[in-house]
């Protein structure tokens, strides 16, 4: 039985859960749940992307290299045309690594993956090759970053999952919101083409129900706890009554920890090299418009609950008594305090805090020690957030921004409980993708 219709509302999002078969496709199903599969086909994309990138665009080389002949076949032993191929096939990789994580709408990530992949590519091309054709990797890029689009535009229009649901659905707004096609189970029997069944845990199961979730898996459906597929679409582990019950799912990974130290480590020195004019101009910037000391330092919570400084470029006027967080259009802030806010360059000193082993580049945000302590009162729990290092940015950050009310730090929280259970080298990936995007739109910003 067909569950009725839903209203439709804002979602942030198409669902793509981590599973080959919600990848793939089912292998029958009306004709859009077809073509969302075939776009979601790593065969499909590919072609696409070596057909429209590199082959059609090397059929008018000779168009604009005098030195090539209209009758020349194509040569894909070239050289550059292999770099160009090696750039699409990192971009496809990362966005198919990302692309399954919550909250993550394809279209935002493509061009900053793109950018940061085909500048590597020219910068270990320059230091290598002096003097080199651009033709290849440009045509790559542009190209690529037009098929990749259009991919994902694609994907957003006939992606849309068919869940079954066992139970009555929750009166949850995040859940329904989401752009899924959810059908309602009455009686033991499959629906066609679902990809995927979701049950409620916490309600007793009849065997007919049990063995009907035992076929499903047979059939390489897979089955999803309420709960667990509310966190995979949302991007949060929801703070239950009994949250001791999840903590032992949300120990970091300690091989990563100490990986990621070591990554901080190497990219903070060439880091600092980079930031050291920025930081330079903006402390001239700060000490020409209001007298005061150039960098703002403040005690926080880091990592195990140790109390550090954490250096920060003053952004605020310092005779001016407030908050120990930042209003919504804060009277302290500067004029030169709001255009390194909004580009992140007042985070730039504390490049010394990773440098010091005091931060890391990717993790939930410092918190000052009295807001912090003020949290713990209030907040259950709140002192496992530092169980990993104190980031520049972060899951939290890059989809609420800076909160300072109870609410909503419980639902940052909630993000950065996420981010600690699937504490990993791709989600960091994802963060920093998302860190651009927010620089250049401005978002979170205070």
């Amino acid at each position: 039985m067909r569950y009725p219709s839903l209203p439709e509302g804002r979602f942030r999002m198409t669902v793509q859960l981590p599973h080959p078969v919600l990848q793939f496709g089912a292998e029958r199903g009306d004709r859009r749940m077809r073509l969302g599969s075939l776009l979601r086909s790593n065969r499909f994309v590919l072609t696409g992307t070596f057909t429209f990138c590199i082959l059609i665009p090397e059929l008018f080389h000779p168009v604009v290299d005098p030195g090539r002949t209209l009758a020349q076949s194509i040569s894909p032993g070239e050289p550059l045309m292999l770099v160009a191929a090696a750039a699409l096939l990192i971009v496809h990789f990362i966005l198919r690594r990302v692309g399954i994580l919550p909250l993550i709408d394809d279209k935002v990530l493509i061009l900053p993956t793109f950018v940061t992949t085909f500048a590597l590519v020219a910068f270990i091309l320059t230091l290598a090759i002096r003097t080199y054709g651009h033709y290849h990797v440009v045509t790559a890029f542009g190209a690529g970053l037009v098929w990749y689009f259009v991919v994902a535009i694609g994907r957003a229009r006939n992606g849309c999952p068919r869940l079954a649901f066992f139970g009555d659905l929750p009166g949850d707004a995040e859940l329904l919101s989401l752009r899924v096609e959810w059908v309602m189970l009455r009686y033991p029997r499959l629906p066609r083409n679902i990809q995927g069944i979701v049950f409620d845990s916490s309600k007793d199961l009849e065997p007919s129900w049990e063995r009907l979730f035992a076929r499903a898996v047979l059939r390489n459906i897979p089955v999803y706890d309420l709960a667990q597929i509310r966190e995979m679409t949302i991007g949060r582990v929801r703070l239950r009554e009994r949250p001791e019950l999840v903590f032992g799912q949300l120990l970091p990974s300690q091989p990563y920890l100490r990986i990621k130290r070591i990554i901080d480590t190497l990219a903070v020195i060439p880091g600092l090299v980079f930031a050291a004019p920025l930081i330079t101009l903006a402390a001239l910037a700060i000490r020409l418009e209001s007298p005061g000391p150039v960098f703002f330092v403040q005690r926080r919570v880091g990592y195990q609950g140790r109390v550090f400084c954490c250096y920060k470029l003053r952004s605020m006027r310092a005779d001016m008594p407030g908050t120990a967080y930042t209003l919504e259009n804060d009277p302290r802030i500067t004029r030169v305090g709001q255009f390194i806010r909004k580009w992140r360059v007042d985070e730039l000193p504390q490049l010394f805090n990773i440098l010091r082993g005091e931060m890391s580049f990717i993790g939930p945000r410092p918190e000052a020690v009295s807001l912090s302590r003020s949290y713990q009162r209030s907040i259950p729990y709140y002192q496992y957030r530092h169980a990993v290092r104190p980031g520049i940015s972060g899951w939290a950050a890059v989809h609420q921004g800076n909160v300072a009310l109870t609410e909503a730090v419980t639902e940052k929280l909630e993000y950065d409980f996420y981010y600690i259970k699937y504490f990993s080298f791709w989600l960091d990936a994802v963060i920093i993708l998302m860190t651009i995007r927010t620089i250049v739109t401005g978002f979170g910003s205070r």
